[in-house]
């Protein structure tokens, strides 16, 4: 069984666990190795809590049971899994700088995909392929990866609406054909905008997609299906969402691949087409 990298996990969603719960997340954090060797009794008793808020914990953290947990731990302790995202210090060389970047995009990317719940991502390729049309929208960097879905799936002729104006956003919504859908992007879960036009999707009838930061935010809460990447620490110094963003990224591209597979002669043909005709209009303007 591969590294889930609890600790990062653990720590991501520590001010969302309950009193009980903190409890047993400290003995997780700080005794990992204990932890491996303890029934879910005993650590209970360690905790002073009991083994229905072990079992508790574990759900909250997205581990199935209390063994798999165990099994994760010592998979960390195997592999050496770095614990912590590394931020750039005012002395780095340039070679430390392109480390350190890499390995934070690195790990925040291998735990989003060791984070993806597989029945999750097929309900939400379910409602993608019974759609018309898919709205989707998000602000700041989450409009890079609203973007980025609009591109891969009107690629593969499936319509993908992406308006970066919420008042056209909210009028193409009102007139949404039946089985249309809307996907929604806010890493935080809790950007107004988004939560807004979520609302009013439902309210139109319309089935609804979040991409968000694991952990209960009240875009997860409030839509039809929550995806999430890992809730990564954010180095101080940045010019936009960088780990955060490659997350999201590598969520999109699994969701993608996973469902061109679904009908895979059909969506190959039209990628080809789309770049057939992309490569025709190149060679026509480059005459001019």
């Amino acid at each position: 069984m591969k590294s889930k990298h609890i600790h990062q996990r653990v720590k991501s969603i520590y001010n969302d666990l309950t009193q009980s719960e903190k409890k047993i997340a400290n003995l997780v954090l700080e005794r990992p190795e204990d932890v491996t060797k303890m029934t879910a009794s005993e650590l209970a008793k360690e905790s002073q809590t009991s083994p229905a808020s072990v079992i508790r914990f574990c759900k909250s953290i997205n581990v199935p049971s209390f063994p798999e947990l165990k099994i994760a731990l010592s998979a960390e302790r195997q592999w050496d899994v770095p614990k912590e995202y590394s931020d750039i210090l005012p002395t780095e060389k340039m070679a430390d700088v392109k480390a350190k970047l890499l390995g934070n995009a690195y790990q925040s990317m291998q735990e989003t995909i060791q984070l993806v719940n597989e029945e999750t991502l097929k309900e939400a390729i379910k409602l993608i392929s019974k759609a018309p049309f898919v709205y989707v929208y998000g602000i700041g960097s989450s409009y890079l990866v609203a973007e980025n879905i609009a591109q891969k799936w009107n690629r593969i002729g499936k319509v993908c609406i992406c308006i970066a104006d919420i008042h056209l956003l909210i009028a193409s919504l009102t007139s949404a054909a039946p089985d249309s859908i809307f996907i929604g992007i806010s890493h935080s879960g809790e950007t107004s905008e988004v939560l807004e036009i979520n609302r009013i999707a439902k309210e139109q009838g319309i089935k609804t997609i979040g991409i968000s930061q694991f952990g209960m935010s009240t875009l997860s809460k409030h839509v039809d299906v929550s995806m999430q990447t890992v809730k990564s620490k954010e180095a101080e110094l940045r010019s936009a969402a960088t780990s955060s963003l490659m997350s999201q990224f590598i969520l999109i591209d699994l969701l993608f691949h996973v469902y061109v597979l679904e009908e895979y002669d059909e969506n190959m043909d039209n990628i080809r087409e789309s770049r057939k005709l992309v490569d025709e209009y190149k060679k026509r303007t480059s005459k001019k």
